[in-house]
């Protein structure tokens, strides 16, 4: 006989009145113009300046940037902070235009967030700003995955698991509408591949 080459757990958590989406300012909305210097002849200074309690997130979130002003037609923005694991991570985003930009990556804190390559005629009303996503990222150890969440359990209500599992990034976005007041609960499958 063989032995095992993974090893299944159940895990749950608990996430103590999680908000909405869109609810944690990280970075307000700033002008490109300043975050850049698109106006002069080089870009000197690239980071914007993040809120100061919002830039710890509640809870493991992935993050949403929105472009506004109609001007710019190509920018990067990357995001660097910790993750789930506690590790430094970070996440790059292309601009093509205006629009919401939606994350994958969960971040329990936004350390810095960069800002290059702007084109386009750029205004003083051209801006992009930082938010908190819809994606709750799950607790897991080195070198696991979450295989599937089997029981959601929300404002003391076990209600049916409808929501979306991303395996890749370990982000689950609930059934539940959050609203800042009611506890989440969910119970997950996490499998990690034995390499001894």
């Amino acid at each position: 006989m063989n032995d095992p080459k993974e090893i299944f757990d159940l895990r749950n958590v608990m996430y103590v009145n999680p908000v909405v989406a869109g609810t944690t300012e990280v970075a307000a909305a700033q002008d490109f113009d300043d975050i850049t210097g698109y106006a002069g002849t080089a870009e000197t200074d690239n980071t914007l300046t993040l809120a100061a309690i919002a830039t710890r997130i509640e809870w493991p979130r992935n993050v949403v940037l929105t472009v506004s002003g109609g001007n710019l037609t190509l920018g990067y923005v990357k995001v660097y902070g910790t993750g789930t694991s506690g590790r430094k991570t970070s996440e790059l985003f292309t601009l093509t235009g205006d629009g919401t930009y939606t994350g994958n990556v969960p971040f329990v804190t936004v350390d810095r967030a960069s800002v290059w390559g702007c084109t386009g005629s750029l205004g003083a009303s051209d801006h992009v700003a930082i938010g908190n996503g819809a994606k709750l990222g799950l607790p897991l150890g080195d070198d696991t995955e979450v295989v599937d969440v089997i029981k959601e359990r929300f404002n003391e209500a076990e209600i049916a698991v409808t929501g979306t599992v991303n395996r890749v990034y370990g982000t689950y976005i609930p059934a539940s509408t959050l609203d800042g007041s009611k506890n989440l609960e969910l119970w997950y499958t996490t499998k990690r591949t034995l390499k001894w």
